[in-house]
C-alpha cells in the first residue's frame, strides 16, 4: 500500500468519524429539546404538584392543587407561577426548582421568610413528597407522581443507597 492511498484512507476514516460525532451530539440535542418542549406544554409526565392544606384568608382554598413547571415561583405579585394573596406574601417570595432531579425550594429575601416543615428556611434545601411549605398565612404540601399522598418523608436524604 503506497503513502498517498494510506492517507487518502484515514482522511476518509477521520471525517467518517468526525460527521458520525456530529450527528451523535444532534441526536442527544434533539431528544432534549424534545423532552424539554413536552414538558412545558405540559404533555410529558407530571412533575408533582403543590396542595394546599390550610390558608388564614379565602384564596387559594384548602386542598386546591397547583401542577409544578420545572421551575416555579411562589409570591404575591401575578408574574408568579402560583400566586398567593397574602399581604405577609412577599411580590416574589420563594422560588421551587427542579435540579439535579430533585426538587429545590429557595428563599428569595422575602421580608417574613419561609418556613418548611416548621423550620425557617435559610439557604436553598432540597424537598421531597409530604414536605410542608408556610408562606404568610397559606400551607402548602408537595406531592411527587407514584408517591402516597398519606407517606410524609422528611427533606433529609441519605447519600447512600
Amino acid at each position: 500500500m503506497t503513502t498517498p492511498l494510506l492517507l487518502l484512507i484515514l482522511r476518509i476514516a477521520g471525517a467518517a468519524l468526525l460527521l458520525a460525532f456530529f450527528a451523535a451530539v444532534g441526536w442527544y440535542l434533539w431528544q432534549d429539546l424534545r423532552a424539554t418542549r413536552q414538558v412545558m406544554t405540559g404533555q410529558g409526565v407530571s412533575m408533582g404538584k403543590l396542595r394546599v392544606l390550610a390558608n388564614t384568608g379565602e384564596r387559594p382554598r384548602p386542598d386546591t392543587t397547583y401542577e409544578l413547571s420545572p421551575i416555579t415561583t411562589l409570591g404575591r405579585h401575578s408574574r408568579n407561577t402560583i400566586v398567593l394573596n397574602d399581604t405577609y406574601v412577599s411580590g416574589e417570595h420563594a422560588l421551587l426548582a427542579w435540579r439535579d432531579s430533585q426538587w429545590w425550594l429557595e428563599d428569595l429575601s422575602s421580608r417574613n421568610g419561609t418556613i418548611l416543615n416548621d423550620a425557617p428556611l435559610t439557604d436553598p434545601t432540597v424537598i421531597s413528597a409530604g414536605d410542608v411549605i408556610t408562606i404568610g398565612g397559606v400551607q402548602l404540601k408537595l406531592e411527587l407522581p407514584g408517591q402516597n399522598g398519606e407517606e410524609k418523608e422528611s427533606g433529609i436524604r441519605d447519600s447512600n443507597p
